[in-house]
């Protein structure tokens, strides 16, 4: 009799707590969500999370508080979000770097990528762009590498940060093309495009969203792109593997995750509103213009999506000859 009562109480027990979860994630969201931003200012996971953040916020009708959290190539912020509670009011806006590319680089993660989150969607890709101060004598990669060779300490390259997809690009460039070329590493793009323009670093890898204004403006010159195709956003300028490095390919993207334990119908419900704010006409356009191609899928598919992204860009690491630190 005692052991059919315990199991009756099991029972209930694991019905109660179904119940709360269910009707938890009926009144998600019932107070303001916190979208945390692993990079500083400026670039193109805060302009993208505070454009999907305030279409999110209209659709909930909370507020969604995006949170500028820099440092460690992403690693400070995505830490504070796979150690929050698991109750959707604090969500990782982040990118390529911080969860599929620090893991070969750094060798003490913070946290586990693949299992200290919850993948929500993906809501974009695009390459990054190889850009020159005007004041380099160079229109095309070709010339860039042979001025490199020519004086190899005189030239630098910047980047959004240790690690970052960006950091990434110029490695592989190197290792591709026999280069010594030295890396400067900034606390996000921001940094890196106001010291690329001031002629402090002569050469940029950075976003197309966030290079555009300055190309067009003449105050950068960009001389190719990362990805396999070349960007609509930038139709005239060439792919890497197009200027002679041929199988050169580096694209990143953007997603929105969850602490681990986040109640899978909290999940779904930021799924169905991301996904229906990237279809959006308004949205679609907004990130094409500047480059992105926009995403689509299930929390599940992004999920997979990662587990296979993490193998790749291991190898790129490999192949860009970066070390992972000690």
């Amino acid at each position: 009799m005692r052991s059919v009562v315990k199991e009756l109480r099991i029972v209930l027990a694991m019905a109660a707590s179904l119940f709360a979860s269910f009707a938890n994630a009926q009144e998600y969201p019932s107070r303001p969500i916190r979208l945390v931003v692993p990079y500083s200012a400026g670039g193109p996971s805060d302009s993208q999370a505070r454009m999907i953040g305030q279409k999110l916020s209209e659709m909930m009708r909370q507020p969604v508080i995006v949170e500028n959290r820099p440092g460690g190539a992403g690693n400070i912020g995505a830490d504070l979000v796979a150690k929050a509670r698991p109750d959707g009011y604090t969500l990782l806006f982040c990118s390529t770097g911080a969860l599929v590319v620090n893991p070969h680089i750094f060798g003490k993660m913070p946290f586990n990528a693949l299992t200290d989150f919850v993948p929500i969607a993906l809501v974009s890709s695009a390459p990054t762009v190889l850009a020159v101060h005007p004041g380099v004598p160079a229109a095309n990669i070709g010339e860039l590498i042979r001025l490199i060779k020519a004086a190899p300490d005189k030239f630098s390259y910047a980047s959004g940060g240790e690690g970052t997809t960006q950091h990434l690009s110029g490695e592989l460039l190197k290792g591709m093309a026999g280069l010594k070329m030295a890396h400067i590493p900034y606390k996000g793009e921001g940094q890196s495009t106001t010291d690329a323009l001031g002629g402090h670093v002569p050469i940029i890898f950075n976003s197309v969203g966030t290079g555009l204004p300055n190309y067009q403006a003449g105050k950068l010159r960009p001389l190719a792109v990362t990805s396999a195709q070349r960007n609509p956003a930038l139709p005239d300028v060439p792919t890497l593997a197009e200027s002679g490095l041929s199988g050169y390919e580096v694209t990143a993207w953007q997603g929105v995750l969850a602490p681990a334990g986040t109640p899978p119908e909290i999940i779904g419900k930021l799924n169905a509103a991301i996904g229906s704010i990237i279809k959006s006409p308004e949205i679609t356009e907004k990130l094409t213009s500047v480059g992105n191609v926009p995403a689509d899928g299930t929390a599940e598919e992004f999920a997979a999506f990662i587990r296979t992204e993490m193998p790749r860009w291991g190898k790129l690491v490999r192949q860009a000859g970066i070390k992972p630190d000690s």
